[in-house]
């Protein structure tokens, strides 16, 4: 950033200076990090999901919009789009009957605790392997199990997904996702 105008950035100059790094003088350091998890409720193009009435926007949903990696700049469009969308959707909808017998209510999962949140990042995080994802399948918490049985069921490279056993993109496997249901294992399955 030594080259930049501080002035374009003065929040980040700001925030940088309080860290204690004088950004027009010093290097910026950088590491990598994951912020998101990229995938969600499968949609169709209206933003309706699999449920009767449920409808799925943004960051929840995985619309196919984005391919194999969320692009940050489009993110915001993507809400607008499929926010109205969905709005326009659901006024279609036929009303979902009340008269049904309700699902019994559930625990919430565990807490993720700190050796939970470490093991994901070590066994998940930017590069995965089958022996680590294989560690993960065993934690206690369901989501890390879901997100290694998922990681396991891919087997290739794509996107954000980096496995160190299977390197490269598998074209067998374009436009396929991993889908999760109740009950059953990840799959790769084909949905538009």
């Amino acid at each position: 950033m030594r080259d930049v105008d501080p002035a374009l950035f003065p929040n980040v100059v700001t925030a940088l200076r309080n860290a204690g790094i004088d950004p027009e003088h010093e290097l910026v350091p950088v590491a990598p990090a994951a912020h998101y998890m990229m995938g969600g409720i499968a949609t169709d193009l209206h933003a309706r999901a699999t449920l009767l009435g449920l409808f799925a926007v943004g960051e929840c949903s995985c619309t196919g919009l984005h391919g194999a990696n969320r692009l940050a700049s489009n993110s915001l469009t993507e809400c607008f789009v499929f926010g109205a969308r969905a709005a326009r959707a659901a006024l279609e909808e036929p009303a979902v009957a009340t008269g049904s017998k309700p699902r019994p209510a559930t625990q919430p999962p565990p807490q993720l605790t700190p050796e939970s949140r470490e093991a994901l990042w070590r066994c998940a995080g930017l590069e995965r392997d089958p022996k680590g994802l294989q560690t993960l399948t065993d934690d206690p918490h369901p989501l890390v199990r879901l997100i290694a049985e998922s990681a396991l069921a891919r087997t290739e490279s794509r996107g954000a997904h980096q496995r160190t056993d299977f390197p490269t993109t598998d074209p067998d496997l374009d436009g396929k996702h991993v889908t999760v249901m109740r009950d059953r294992p990840p799959e790769l399955a084909a949905w538009a």
